[in-house]
């Protein structure tokens, strides 16, 4: 096996020094990287043959520790499953937790990692409760309820650890905080029934409310790999609230200097645009986006079964289920001038492709998401739709490395052009100049001719009108925001050709999943 690199522009090249690690040896500039791994990139119709459920590894801080976004079930399994190319990121490093929401894909691997990594106690002891709070080894942040979700079930499975945890918890006004009592008797007892009682390796979290503008700010932090012996630098983090089905949040991790480099992590959503202030000045290097369905057009579905479905019904559908579409991805990342943006929670219509064939129907699919989403975006770099153990590398200067898991021999699913799109690079801190995205037979518009290629997007609106479609809409939930007009059916752009696809008969162990009328399993929380 080896990694397929795929590189995309990045903006604000500063060249400092600190201290970080990574599997390219000999190299500052390799050191300096911030890293993303995708453990899972399936949407809530549960883990399949090529995706497990949402979660990911950061690797963004200077001592080694890692910090995790969401954990789906079999999170702590897809660690084992990491390929061996170099390095293995380990469980044991992580010491904190975001979670996005309380839907099943994004939660049900938070007990079983925990029993996983904080060690089992030793043979025969007895579990007791210390009035003494201890420091604890990995702290879980996240919406209201989580605390209670994780204590229930650690008590209802009899689940005890050698270390303890802690669930800090991200309130709204009106949200009622979670007590973290200690038993009133000193005899051990798992207290199931008494939901104000701790675990007993449960230390006590803190109880975060949103600021005046309803963000919570700076909730966590850490020494950042930028850090040097004359400057002290941080990577902290924001959390904001985006709309879903459920109460949902989205999470920003800032670098406070000497560079700054921003990454964006946003849970389910319809609409993200409540967190967009915590997104912008400056910009982030990355975005990850969600993008659940896709209206697919009869040239990229060899088989015709998932093209028969009305582009605008399509996204109709994914906002009343609280989802995006890859062209509402791609809006929301020109909304907040993303340099890259990664598409995540991939729905089950759309299995990972077989690398062995570039041109295989999955890939062919998977490429036509990319490009909805790119066009949408309009920056003159490529969107790349996540699979399971993409690794995101983001250098403080330069470019970001996109690292893909494939078979010896194999060409990927992008094929030998590698789509490196080639940039001249201008004073730090300023734009660099992009030459047009051309990758499996379609390009971008050209952006002065004014034309729209028709991919489907969040509507353009001014600041003003922004704030006053998010204000009153609290918790991140709300009635979904539904485009003003019909999107165009148009899947290519002018002067695009269709992507070159095999025929279905011979890629039978390929296929995407064919019948699109299985509603609720494909689509997910």
């Amino acid at each position: 096996m080896f990694f397929l690199s795929l590189k995309l522009s990045l903006r604000r090249p500063i060249n400092t020094h600190f201290r970080g690690y990574t599997s390219f040896s000999g190299s500052n500039m390799a050191r300096q990287q911030m890293s993303l791994m995708f453990l899972g990139t399936a949407s809530g119709g549960g883990p399949s043959d090529t995706r497990n459920c949402s979660s990911l590894i950061c690797d963004f801080v200077a001592n080694g520790d890692l910090w995790l976004v969401d954990c789906a079930e079999g999170t702590i399994r897809q660690f084992a499953n990491q390929p061996q190319q170099g390095f293995r990121y380990k469980a044991h490093r992580v010491n904190k937790m975001f979670i996005t929401h309380l839907h099943a894909d994004h939660i049900m691997g938070i007990v079983p990692f925990l029993r996983g990594v904080l060690g089992i106690p030793e043979a025969g002891a007895t579990p007791a409760y210390s009035s003494i709070p201890t420091t604890p080894k990995l702290e879980i942040y996240g919406p209201a309820g989580l605390r209670t979700f994780v204590r229930q079930i650690m008590k209802m499975t009899f689940t005890s650890t050698a270390e303890t945890y802690a669930v800090h918890e991200l309130l709204h006004t009106g949200d009622v905080a979670t007590p973290c009592d200690l038993p009133e008797s000193p005899k051990f007892d798992q207290n199931i029934s008494d939901q104000n009682v701790m675990h007993v390796s449960e230390t006590p979290g803190t109880d975060i409310w949103a600021d005046k503008d309803g963000f919570w700010r700076e909730i966590a932090g850490d020494m950042g790999k930028n850090s040097n012996h004359s400057e002290r630098s941080e990577v902290l983090v924001d959390a904001g609230p985006i709309q879903h089905r459920a109460p949902c949040l989205g999470y920003v991790f800032r670098e406070t200097g000497p560079s700054t480099r921003k990454v964006v992590i946003l849970g389910d959503t319809h609409d993200p645009s409540e967190i967009a202030p915590l997104c912008m000045n400056p910009s982030p290097v990355l975005l990850v986006h969600e993008a659940t369905d896709a209206p697919i057009p009869s040239n990229a579905d060899s088989e015709g079964r998932i093209s028969k479905r009305d582009p605008a019904e399509v996204q109709r559908k994914a906002i009343l289920r609280g989802h995006s579409t890859p062209g509402m991805a791609g809006a929301f990342a020109k909304e907040i001038d993303a340099s890259a943006l990664v598409l995540n929670h991939i729905g089950g219509r759309f299995p990972a492709p077989n690398s062995k064939n570039p041109n295989e129907p999955r890939a062919t699919i998977m490429r036509e998401i990319e490009r909805q989403a790119t066009e949408a975006w309009g920056a003159g770099r490529p969107a790349v739709a996540a699979t399971d153990f993409l690794r995101v590398d983001i250098p403080v200067l330069g470019i970001a490395t996109y690292s893909r898991m494939q078979q010896q021999g194999s060409a990927g699913y992008h094929g030998q052009q590698n789509r490196r799109p080639q940039y001249e690079p201008r004073a730090a801190d300023t734009r660099h100049s992009q030459q047009p995205y051309q990758a499996s037979g379609s390009r971008l518009p050209n952006s002065s001719s004014g034309k729209d290629a028709g991919v489907m997007g969040l509507p353009n609106r001014p600041p003003q009108q922004q704030q006053q479609q998010s204000s009153g809409r609290g918790r991140g939930q709300g009635p979904p925001r539904m485009p003003p007009q019909a999107p165009s059916t148009a899947m290519h752009p002018p002067g695009g050709t269709a992507p070159h696809h095999t025929d279905s008969a011979n890629s039978s162990t390929s296929q995407p999943n064919s019948n699109p009328d299985r509603k609720r399993r494909r689509h997910g929380g």
